[in-house]
């Protein structure tokens, strides 16, 4: 509950600023030495320091912007967290200030620490973002006061797609996990979470028309023990929760392989012979009355739907579920799978992969999908997510496609922090994908990009505890090569950043990884 205190007038303690005035120092290209106690994770574009500190004391008035809603539920938030006492009035020690004549983006901000605490932001996610900034450079628990660095920050992030993919298809992920990552993903400027919704192992998504698919194909997961899926309800009320953190959630419907799960629950949509045919990518334990079967293996590329023999059955299931997500979810994309169709319907796969395109149209909506769908004829201004390092993705490009880039020997986070770590994929990066070789990616070296993704995949994660181990401290690395620019990036000044941030991802309640990097062993 929120404690807004009934007096208006400013306590005279909040005064107290630092006495010494030094020289400012512009910090706007690379961190410099009078810049690297900025602890803020992505690291903003501009950084000047004004010398002398600003003393925030535990009780303030603040100053909000009516149409800023999210910004100042953020604020809110933080001042409860730090056990600051506030109410709001115009002679405000913390102001949040909307002005669309700033030439920041819709994520840009303004944060000016000197008298006072002033942020400032076209919209209402760039003063969302500031917020983030100033709690950062903040402690994560309360104290008596609170001694700022005066200075003047401008950000605005280099690409518009930071994201973080969770598989919630092979294990069930709850609601409340869900939240818990959206929090975290905010606090780090993400942006994007993208949610494998299905796949061979489980259906997580009601769709009302079909209603077997949650029946019979959510029972399943990897794990046997954490079968599950979101009621559409559920999903509305998610969105709306992660809209409130400046985070978009983008449902993929993994189409037409990796469809076990629909195909046990309506067996139709398989070709007549499938129990005939031979095992399809090397799947031994997905063979006979298996294929038509619930899976709780790891094989891939074995299913997909019959759509070279059986096009109206499976165009119309398509069209069905694709209708009733884009009716849940407001996203400008749907994501359509469109990967590792290594069986009998191979040959069908381009124009599967066309006609789904014509369906997403329809619905006007656009289409992503993973790297392979550039087979088919898709509109210019779909998105491919490029997953495979050595892919010839050049003729996409050629079409004027743009990038989510996901490079599996970068961002996959399913494989291990190190090498060697028990429970964790080898297959992309043998050694591991550590935090420095997160932060190592270029996206500048790559065309057509609009941003960055770290997917996870669940099949060796069964539990909260190892999906927070798998995804953090990396994902603040993928936040960081998505948001800040190649000339300010460096990786001791990040490491040595996110290392005083400790607290923070403990505050959030974050099992993390102890990346040695970071000194927290």
């Amino acid at each position: 509950m929120l404690r807004k205190l009934l007096y208006f007038i400013l306590p005279l303690a909040l005064c107290a600023c630092g006495n010494v005035e030094q020289q400012a120092d512009n910090g706007s290209g690379a961190e410099t030495a009078k810049t690297r106690n900025i602890n803020i994770v992505p690291y903003p574009q501009s950084v000047e320091t004004r010398g002398g500190e600003f003393r925030l004391g535990a009780e303030i008035t603040i100053a909000t912007a009516p149409e800023a809603p999210d910004s100042a539920s953020a604020l809110f938030a933080l001042l409860e967290q730090l056990d600051i006492q506030y109410s709001e009035n115009d002679n405000a020690v913390i102001t949040l200030k909307l002005d669309p004549t700033l030439d920041l983006g819709e994520e840009g901000y303004q944060l000016s620490i000197d008298q006072g605490i002033t942020l400032t932001a076209p919209t209402d996610a760039g003063l969302f973002y500031a917020v983030q900034s100033l709690k950062q450079l903040l402690p994560a628990t309360a104290q008596p006061g609170y001694d700022l660095p005066k200075l003047q920050i401008e950000d605005n992030p280099q690409y518009q797609w930071r994201g973080s993919m969770l598989d919630v298809a092979r294990n069930f992920v709850s609601v409340d996990y869900l939240k818990q990552h959206i929090q975290r993903m905010a606090s780090f400027k993400l942006n994007k979470l993208h949610l494998h919704l299905t796949d061979d192992q489980g259906w997580r998504i009601e769709i009302k028309s079909w209603p077997k698919l949650t029946e019979i194909g959510a029972a399943t997961s990897v794990s046997g023990n954490n079968g599950g899926f979101y009621t559409q309800q559920q999903m509305r009320e998610l969105i709306t929760f992660a809209s409130r953190h400046q985070v978009e959630i983008i449902p993929e419907i993994d189409l037409p392989g990796h469809t076990q799960a629909a195909i046990a629950s309506y067996n139709e949509l398989a070709c007549d012979d499938v129990i005939n045919s031979p095992p399809q990518n090397q799947c031994e334990d997905v063979v006979g009355a298996a294929r038509l079967e619930p899976y709780q293996g790891t094989c891939v590329g074995f299913s997909a739907l019959c759509a070279s023999e059986k096009p109206d059955l499976v165009y119309t299931f398509v069209e069905d579920v694709l209708t009733e997500v884009a009716d849940i979810f407001p996203s400008e994309y749907l994501h359509i799978g469109g990967d590792e169709v290594l069986n009998e319907e191979a040959d069908a796969f381009p124009d599967f992969i066309t006609r789904v395109d014509q369906i997403v149209a329809s619905l006007d909506r656009k289409l992503l999908a993973w790297e392979e769908a550039s087979a088919g004829d898709i509109r210019g201004n779909s998105l491919l997510q490029f997953w495979n390092d050595d892919y010839d993705i050049a003729p996409a490009l050629e079409k004027g496609i743009h990038l989510v880039l996901s490079p599996c020997s970068y961002t996959y986070l399913d494989h291990g922090n190190y090498d060697g770590q028990p429970d964790t994929y080898t297959w992309c990066a043998k050694q591991g994908i550590t935090l420095e070789r997160v932060y190592s990616l270029v996206p500048e070296n790559y065309q057509q990009v609009v941003g960055v993704e770290g997917p996870m995949w669940s099949e060796l994660v069964s539990d909260n505890a190892t999906a927070d181990n798998r995804n953090w401290p990396r994902l603040a690395a993928i936040a960081e090569v998505s948001w800040t620019r190649q000339s300010q990036r460096d990786y001791q000044a990040f490491t040595q950043r996110l290392s005083a941030l400790r607290e923070h991802l403990d505050k959030m309640g974050i099992q993390y990884y102890q990346a040695p990097d970071l000194g927290w062993d």
